[in-house]
């Protein structure tokens, strides 16, 4: 009898040099301790808001940019959550730089997460960010350029030779550095389900490479009692990671309240061109 050979009922694919990177990175960042806050945000009147820009103006705002806008209000009101700790230091900036995850396409056609940083997101408006995040959607790049901002095939090549011991030591002091920090990542991270999946509900859990991580996680629409009437409302399911060891609980507490009434009273959305 002739023995067949047996058909593989897999495939192989490549471990890239960005995701090589990513696990060596989110080894060490998940290696900090943060607390966690997960919370529901009435977004009702921004939501409604945002629809009539759409239909009336026919522009259609960014939830990202609205939220990260929000947050860089909360954060400005309070510098701590814009900080790093150096040592026996803690370096506080003035400005809010957001980083954040956007989908682009490769040159080959391929969909990859890109970090994006936001600068002075204070002083931008809605609509200017929005119109930063469009742009940065509508980006080309080599898969090489994902996280090393690099496409030479030297760097690739060089990195890989490196044991991991020692990039995880190398990456471990630049997430120590709050200049290379802040000029790699920003300083307040803000992660979207949303950009991504459209109509679900949950909550993200982002990691904890900064002072402030965000994740914002799904929409679910609720009913409120109002005076003996049901009112419907929608909800905003966002998870806070915060470095307890530079903010204490109360100002913590004080500060997701101060995002809660932003988005509840739908902020920066009556004039989207005002910073």
């Amino acid at each position: 009898m002739i023995k067949q050979k047996k058909k593989k009922d897999y495939f192989v694919r490549k471990f890239s040099l960005s995701r090589q990177i990513l696990a060596d990175y989110n080894d060490v960042a998940a290696t900090f301790p943060r607390v966690r806050g997960q919370l529901e945000y009435d977004i009702t009147n921004a939501k409604r808001r945002i629809e009539e820009i759409k239909k009336i103006d026919k522009y259609d705002v960014s939830y990202t940019a609205w939220i990260a806008k929000c947050i860089s209000r909360a954060v400005k009101e309070d510098l701590r959550f814009n900080s790093y700790r150096k040592g026996r230091k803690i370096i506080v900036f003035k400005t809010v730089d957001i980083s954040i995850i956007v989908e682009i396409t490769t040159k080959e056609g391929k969909k990859v997460p890109f970090n994006y940083v936001i600068r002075d997101v204070e002083n931008k408006s809605v609509k200017e960010i929005t119109e930063e995040i469009r742009a940065v959607q509508k980006r080309k790049i080599e898969e090489t350029e994902q996280l090393t901002r690099d496409s030479s095939s030297n760097f690739s090549s060089l990195y890989l030779l490196i044991p991991r011991f020692i990039r995880k030591m190398v990456i471990k002091s630049i997430l120590k550095n709050p200049f290379k920090l802040r000029k790699l990542i920003g300083t307040v991270g803000i992660t979207s389900l949303g950009m991504f999946v459209q109509n679900f509900a949950g909550w993200a859990i982002p990691f904890a490479d900064k002072t402030l991580n965000v994740a914002v996680g799904g929409m679910k629409n609720s009913v409120e009692l109002v005076e003996g009437e049901l009112k419907e409302k929608t909800l905003l399911c966002v998870t806070f990671l915060v470095d307890h060891n530079l903010i204490d609980g109360a100002p913590i507490a004080r500060f997701v309240a101060r995002v809660g009434n932003l988005m509840k009273d739908a902020s920066f959305l009556e004039d989207i061109n005002k910073p």
